[in-house]
């Protein structure tokens, strides 16, 4: 069974679990899911089923769109609900209701959350570091160092604004984090930030739409693999010259377009993915 579902995560599960509740549902122990939501996050999860999991490589590039909303009248150390909540008093309170409006912000978020920028990610986050989990350690009390890197934040607006809830919206590149956008803007403002909702409503050129809940899921409601994988060429080939494919045979074909990638179809499914390269077909991964 190679199939891709999308699902809409709910609220205090994790992408895990998602996938722990699919393998009953399915009967099947072969499938992982693209980009982790927090426990706290609600929305899209691609699930790979099956083969379909040697596709997820091609899909972790993806641009991702989040709703989000923060809060700007105290902080946390994970820059959301999930550890102890400082406060900010009422008079700095006061001071940042005066100061704070949506056209400050709005200049703010085209100063420093356009384009290419650099980001530290969160300590509580599932990154590695050493071999364990970075909110492991954290929660451990132990030294986190989280590396700078690089990301773009292709689109951002402000849905609404009423201090100090902050509502936003953002197309960014994979490898962003949201609480990191929190985390820097509670660095300019210093009034305090984090988020208090986060919903991922797109995934490359997947949204909500296409998505079904855990307790109504349904076997039959998976994605077509075209649908997903929209920059991808598919092709079909002879039988003669798959079984050379499957075999890791190369072999000459009439004229396609040089240097590509293509996926090869048959019976509605990706079985094996091919580079055509000075006139020769040449397989690069069984499916």
């Amino acid at each position: 069974m190679n199939k891709f579902y999308l699902i809409d995560k709910p609220l205090e599960i994790t992408s895990f679990d998602i996938l722990r509740n699919l393998k009953k549902k399915l009967n099947i122990k072969k499938m992982w899911h693209t980009w982790t939501l927090d426990p706290l996050a609600t929305g899209l999860v691609l699930v790979a089923v099956g083969n379909y999991t040697k596709l997820i490589s091609y899909l972790e590039k993806d641009s991702k769109t989040y709703e989000f909303e923060l809060s700007l009248d105290w902080i946390t150390e994970s820059f959301d609900l999930a550890e102890k909540i400082e406060f900010l008093s009422e008079k700095l309170q006061e001071k940042a209701r005066k100061e704070i409006s949506k056209e400050k912000i709005q200049k703010i978020l085209k100063q420093n959350f356009y384009g290419i920028i650099e980001q530290i990610p969160p300590k509580y986050s599932a990154l590695k570091i050493d071999g364990q989990r970075a909110y492991k350690l954290a929660r451990e009390w132990k030294e986190v160092k989280m590396k700078v890197r690089e990301t773009e934040i292709f689109e951002i607006e402000i849905l609404d604004f009423s201090y100090p809830k902050l509502s936003l919206k953002a197309k960014v590149s994979a490898w962003t984090y949201i609480r990191s956008i929190a985390s820097d803007l509670w660095k300019i403002l210093w009034t305090g930030a984090y988020i208090t909702k986060l919903r991922r409503t797109e995934i490359g050129n997947l949204d909500l739409n296409l998505a079904q809940k855990l307790e109504d899921f349904d076997e039959k409601s998976f994605l077509d693999v075209k649908r997903i994988l929209k920059k991808i060429k598919f092709i079909n080939l002879p039988e003669n010259i798959l079984k050379r494919m499957d075999n890791w045979l190369e072999t000459f074909y009439s004229p396609i377009e040089e240097g590509n990638e293509f996926f090869v179809e048959k019976d509605g499914e990706v079985v094996n993915i091919v580079k055509y390269e000075d006139w020769m077909l040449k397989a690069k991964r069984k499916i």
